[in-house]
């Protein structure tokens, strides 16, 4: 006979169970159905950004200097590895990484392991020829691209770098990495039940990114570069900068320092090493700014070429005795002599006449204190303080190109408003950019790259006309090249330090163009710390000026 109690309790417990069960498939089926939903596609597919071909840079002529080279990326799937002592061999040979830092990659619990994201094309080939040799599963092959810097050191801190993501870091390659980078392609990654992808879908069909054309010639930032690196050795200086302009649209021709690192492996370098120093170093330029202190009097009107100034030394600020190189008198002289023979008590005079706030007004209409825009991470401004803020002494200092500061670009930029006119430039490193089948995206626009005018036709002409004889019979004569109506300004300034100036450290520099009639080149030189004797700009950062100078004219009649 059936026990009844017994039937019950085992029916209820059936039907509680069969309950569970229900409530168990109706909780994951239903509830629960996105949040599964996502763990299954996490666990069976898998999204992979894969960068795109990134554009080239080229000079203005056309030349290479950085492309993409056909590369891969190596991941591994940990699950699903076999061998993994073999593999450990295997990438340790062809990748050179450390046994222990592949182990805790390898053995890392997850479907997708970055190994290394830069990996030449020879070298991949031979990773996946070696691991289907042995029956290694596991390994994920992306094919890439990475970036190749044929030219090496030669104009590294303008082209920049990139990093193991293919984004730019430094240079023209951060500044327009935007254009340069185009858009990934996405894929999704399917994998079955052995966790081997099977499938392989594009999500974003993504597009390669635009070339960039640069202003710069790499025939003149070779000569620049190694003529710096000269005058360093010639004058036992610590360090030099250089630039070129063209001075009618302010495109940089070339910009460099003696000193370069090779972009292909930056990470060799520190951060002061891969610095641009045209546009990065401050220092204050001394006599050459005289040229704008002398215009913010002719403009004025508070002298003419041949006003007759006094010249003599010293002349006495608050108890401060400001001289004359070497000490010299120049008793009363023309203003154009002021200029010709960079007379700092004559300019002064003239100075204070002219009044602080117009000076301060000229300078900064110039441009002084501010950025330039060009198209490069790590620009200075320089400094000039407001003439409300100006001691006794600034009205002695900042005409003669103390007590102020500028980069090598900054001072270039302003010297090549003089050299064309009067229009202010602002300078630019970008030609073009095209696109897909050389089609043209954007070109250098003069409109963008001139303003001004910054003074009166007739001021300019005045101080050009100084310019010239400056280097024809006064202190730039070392600059000239004959021929070709070198105009330009020398410069030579303490370097400040704690409390004052350094007795015996100095920035020598010298800024010209030519021809003489509708300049091509504004070449500005800057030496630090010249150790030989004489220090003065003309003798100095002049004589490189000449040598970069007449090597142009050269190269551009080959």
């Amino acid at each position: 006979m059936i026990n009844k109690k017994r039937l019950y309790f085992v029916l209820a417990i059936f039907i509680v169970g069969l309950g569970l069960v229900i409530w168990r498939l109706v909780s994951v089926q239903i509830l629960q159905r996105e949040d599964w939903k996502t763990r299954a596609k996490a666990v069976h597919e898998r999204k992979i950004s894969v960068s795109p071909k990134r554009g080239k840079i080229y000079d203005r002529r056309g030349r290479v200097l950085a492309f993409n080279r056909e590369s891969y990326e190596v991941a591994v799937d940990s699950y699903n590895m076999t061998k993994p002592e073999l593999l450990i061999e295997v990438l340790g040979d062809e990748l050179s990484i450390p046994k222990s830092e592949l182990n805790e990659k390898i053995y890392q619990e997850s479907y997708f392991t970055w190994i290394d994201r830069s990996v030449s094309y020879e070298t991949g080939q031979r990773i996946k020829a070696r691991v289907n040799k042995a029956n290694i599963d596991g390994v994920i092959l992306i094919e890439s691209n990475r970036r190749v810097y044929p030219r090496g050191e030669l104009a590294a801190p303008i082209v920049g770098f990139t990093g193991v993501d293919g984004d730019g870091l430094a240079g023209v390659e951060y500044s327009r990495n935007n254009v340069l980078a185009g858009k990934p392609k996405v894929l999704r990654l399917t994998y079955g039940a052995n966790r081997n992808p099977y499938r392989r879908r594009t999500l974003v069909e993504g597009r390669p990114g635009y070339d960039v054309y640069l202003t710069i010639d790499l025939k003149i930032q070779h000569i620049l570069q190694e003529k710096l690196q000269q005058g360093v050795e010639r004058f036992d200086a610590n360090r030099a900068w250089g630039i070129v302009l063209d001075p009618g649209d302010g495109a940089v021709l070339g910009m460099a320092s003696n000193e370069s690192f090779d972009p292909n492996a930056y990470e060799k370098y520190s951060a002061a090493e891969r610095k641009n120093l045209p546009i990065s170093e401050t220092f204050e330029p001394g006599s050459i700014l005289k040229v704008f202190s002398g215009l913010a009097a002719l403009d004025h009107g508070v002298v003419e070429p041949n006003t007759m100034v006094n010249g003599n030394s010293p002349i006495v600020l608050y108890g401060h005795s400001i001289n004359n190189a070497q000490y010299r008198d120049y008793g009363r002289v023309p203003f154009s002599e002021v200029i010709k023979h960079s007379i700092n008590t004559g300019i002064i005079r003239v100075s204070q006449e002219l009044g602080e706030r117009n000076l301060y007004n000229f300078l900064t209409k110039v441009g002084f204190e501010k950025k330039t825009g060009i198209e490069l991470p790590g620009e200075e401004g320089g400094k000039l303080d407001h003439y409300s803020d100006w001691s006794g002494l600034s009205i002695g200092s900042i005409p003669i190109g103390q007590g102020i500061s500028v980069t090598g670009l900054q001072l270039a930029a302003k010297m090549a408003t003089v050299a064309n006119g009067g229009n202010l430039v602002k300078p630019t490193i970008i030609e073009k950019v095209e696109g897909l089948e050389g089609k043209t995206i954007s070109t250098l626009s003069r409109e963008k790259t001139i303003a001004g005018p910054v003074a009166t036709r007739e001021s300019v002409t005045e101080m050009k006309r100084m310019l010239r004889s400056v280097v024809e019979d006064g202190t730039g004569q070392d600059a000239d090249i004959p021929g070709y109506g070198v105009s330009g300004k020398t410069g030579t300034a303490q370097k400040p330090e704690k409390g004052g100036y350094a007795e015996d450290k100095y920035i020598s520099s010298f800024a010209g163009y030519f021809p003489k009639e509708n300049p091509q080149y504004l070449i500005l030189i800057v030496i630090d710390e010249v150790g030989t004797r004489p220090v003065w700009g003309g003798a100095t950062a002049g004589k490189v000026f000449k040598e970069v100078g007449t090597r142009i004219i050269k190269s551009v009649e080959d």
